[in-house]
């Protein structure tokens, strides 16, 4: 009993500190800079949940040694997974990528000196998150995919007409717009628009 109880207070003692770390770390990603940019709550969760996972495999792996192609290899496939129902912006795929970097970062800090260490660059990845979306002089601009059936406006003579129907349609301010693929038997076109949110016009 006694052996048991030691042993899962030394493994509690081991994983909280990085669990907290991790927690704060992406709290603070998701909920304090990603939601309040882009108020996707779905994304939000998923952001969470692959965070979790992933911190929970990288602890459970801290204390075994393995090669670093099946460390990469994890990543990789964590990575790369999408969701085939819905593709995801480049942006929010950055969010992904920085909520499983966190979780493995945090996850294989295997004693105070490396908690440390991966304290300081959980802050300077945090800061350099917040520089970019909300500090600098650029005006924050996004993009939509979006299919458009006024062909005649593709013209380059009528560009700023096209800008100005999407605008419209929209309720938004276009920036710029690029053809992203041509349908001619159903006469439409997918346009990749950017543009500055309306707060920011």
């Amino acid at each position: 009993m006694n052996t048991w109880y030691s042993l899962i207070t030394g493994s509690l003692a081991s994983i909280l500190p990085r669990l907290a770390l991790d927690v704060v770390c992406t709290g603070i990603v998701v909920s304090g800079i990603y939601l309040r940019r882009y108020p996707r709550r779905d994304y939000a969760f998923t952001y969470w949940l692959l965070n979790l996972v992933t911190f929970a495999v990288a602890a459970a792996l801290s204390g075994v040694r393995v090669e670093m192609g099946l460390s990469l290899g994890l990543f990789a496939v964590f990575g790369i997974m999408r969701y085939r129902t819905e593709a995801m912006r480049i942006r929010d795929l950055t969010y992904l990528f920085v909520s499983i970097g966190l979780a493995i970062l945090n996850g294989v800090a295997s004693n105070a000196e490396a908690l440390s260490r991966v304290a300081i660059i959980d802050v300077a990845v945090i800061v350099a998150i917040a520089w970019f979306e909300f500090g600098g002089t650029r005006r924050r601009e996004d993009s939509v995919t979006v299919r458009y059936d006024r062909l005649e406006l593709l013209d380059a003579r009528r560009k700023s007409e096209l800008i100005e129907d999407l605008s419209h349609r929209l309720g938004v301010r276009c920036q710029r717009v690029f053809v992203q693929s041509v349908d001619l038997m159903h006469d439409s076109v997918e346009l990749v628009v950017t543009f500055r949110p309306a707060e920011e016009s």
